[in-house]
């Protein structure tokens, strides 16, 4: 994850800073070309057989560097091919049926860190993100909701990672409640301070 030094010495970092879903989200590589020359950095391109990066240069970069860069200005950013207006056109008509776990496990997470990115698209992006899940959120929702006696692992193939949470969290509420509807619940037990006052309470009684 990218972070200023600057931010670091005044204490102020992130709020998703040390998570570990975060990290792998822009583990996600970015298509790049330099806009300046890098000196003694070849090795960052296993390609090059120079010593330096030398301008209009073509590498991938994790997704955290790629940004960094970016908005420095060193490198022009391409988006991956999951966010590209193709694939966003395929999810507008109809965003259930797309595999997103597939193209990318954290599709949402590393979307919102993509499109702070200079690039034209990147508005785009964003509002594509929040009708894809909003597409799908109602069949997730009715999915884990209805999911009795069915093999889960199916049912889930298709969503990134913070769609599976959200249906497993949903799928575990429908069935704390009918657990609760069927009295199959914990019992309410008074709390051992009441049992203690009721106890000093009797003993002073007799």
């Amino acid at each position: 994850m990218s972070i200023s030094s600057q931010s670091l010495v005044d204490g102020v970092v992130p709020e998703d800073y040390f998570s570990f879903e975060s990290i792998l989200a822009e583990q996600q590589t970015i298509a790049c070309v330099l806009k300046k020359s890098m000196f003694r950095l070849g090795f960052l391109d296993p390609s090059n057989q120079n010593e330096n990066l030398v301008s209009g240069s073509k590498m991938e970069l994790p997704l955290w560097m790629a940004s960094y860069l970016a908005n420095k200005e060193f490198v022009a950013c391409e988006l991956p091919k999951p966010y590209q207006e193709t694939s966003r056109n395929i999810l507008l008509a109809d965003s259930s049926v797309v595999d997103l776990f597939k193209q990318v496990m954290y599709f949402y997470e590393t979307g919102t860190k993509l499109i702070k990115i200079p690039h034209p698209e990147c508005p785009h992006v964003s509002v594509s993100l929040v009708k894809t899940f909003v597409g799908r959120f109602k069949k997730i929702m009715d999915s884990s909701q209805n999911c009795r006696n069915q093999d889960l692992s199916n049912m889930c193939q298709k969503l990134d990672v913070d769609e599976k949470k959200l249906f497993e969290i949903n799928r575990l509420s429908v069935e704390l409640l009918d657990k609760w509807e069927r009295r199959e619940s914990n019992i309410i037990v008074p709390s051992n301070l009441v049992l203690q006052s009721r106890k000093r309470k009797r003993d002073q009684v007799f």
